[in-house]
């Protein structure tokens, strides 16, 4: 498990480069269904389901992850909009910046909140559970990659 999660970290922190270096959208979505292969990978190598689970969940799964790939391309937008003024970094761009970051984190919690809600509606609290420990493990991993990779605010004459 560690080697899946060390390769989706470092295909998910690729996303947010590709799109500053070469802002070539098909390359992005390449590497986008490449990540989220990693993701399943990992989810179905740690979740148990019976067959009549898998049945409900599968489809819940497919949803949550479409809202999450929005979640994910306003991240790289934003980071590619922090990445085009880094050196030219006025007051507004800055409040914008980070308003609009913690509007992506909170978008990331709706949705987490919405699913979670939906799913204990028809799975057991326990694989509900399971399913939400994972996938906030993963996403603190791919957060930590993202954030090491991204130069910290310039202030002044730095």
């Amino acid at each position: 498990m560690k080697k899946i999660i060390f390769i989706s970290l470092l295909v998910f922190a690729s996303i947010s480069f590709a799109q500053i270096e070469s802002f070539d959208q098909s390359y992005i979505e390449s590497v986008k269904e490449d990540a989220w292969g990693t993701y399943l990978e990992i989810i179905g190598d740690n979740l148990t389901l019976t067959d009549e689970q898998a049945q409900i969940f599968a489809p819940m799964l497919e949803s949550y992850i479409a809202d999450q790939n929005k979640v994910a391309d306003m991240r790289v937008k934003n980071t590619e909009n922090y990445m085009m003024n880094y050196y030219d970094l006025d007051d507004a761009t800055a409040t914008e910046l980070l308003n609009k970051g913690v509007e992506i984190e909170q978008e990331r919690l709706n949705i987490r909140r919405e699913y979670m809600d939906k799913m204990l509606a028809k799975l057991p609290p326990q694989v509900v559970g399971k399913f939400f420990q994972l996938d906030v493990r993963i996403f603190a991993l791919i957060d930590l990659v993202r954030m090491s990779s991204i130069p910290l605010v310039r202030q002044g004459e730095e």
